[in-house]
């Protein structure tokens, strides 16, 4: 079974930026990072996520938009890139790379071990930047977000 031309193209794209975005987090690990290089960084997610959204590859688009939530974060201020924040963005790259390598595989996304690696690496993502909403997740209900404003502690009914 021969590959999809456009896909092929996809992979090895991703997998040149998954290289910019290692050289940006390693130097980010080793010394102050400018904002030049935390756009980088946040461009090649960008370009990743968007990419992958073309071709269905909403396992991808899904992980890759908490990375990127976490990147904007950096870029606006609201979180620093230190150090230990760089390696768990080196871990990210890492795990978005083996995800590329499955579909370039022709291997399941949804399997047990890649699942389980996404919830993890976004679970600690969401605990160093805040929570963020998987890509395609909207609005609560509207009676879970009734159900869900603060109460007055005033005592009047």
């Amino acid at each position: 079974m021969t590959m999809d031309p456009a896909l092929q193209v996809f992979i090895d794209e991703s997998r040149e930026l998954l290289g910019e975005m290692e050289a940006g987090l390693l130097e980010c690990e080793h010394k102050s990072a400018s904002a030049e290089v935390i756009n980088s960084i946040f461009r090649v997610a960008h370009t990743i996520k968007g990419s992958s959204g073309l071709f269905g590859l909403d396992v991808i688009v899904s992980f890759v938009h908490v990375v990127e939530t976490a990147l904007d974060r950096v870029r606006t201020g609201e979180v620093a890139m230190d150090r230990e924040f760089a390696v768990l963005l080196l871990s990210c790259k890492d795990h978005i790379e083996a995800l590329i390598a499955a579909v370039a595989a022709g291997g399941e996304l949804g399997e047990a071990s890649l699942e389980a690696r996404s919830a993890e690496l976004s679970m600690l993502l969401q605990a160093r930047a805040g929570a963020v909403k998987a890509a395609g997740q909207g609005k609560q209900p509207a009676h879970t977000q009734e159900s869900e404003k603060p109460r007055s502690n005033s005592g009047k009914v």
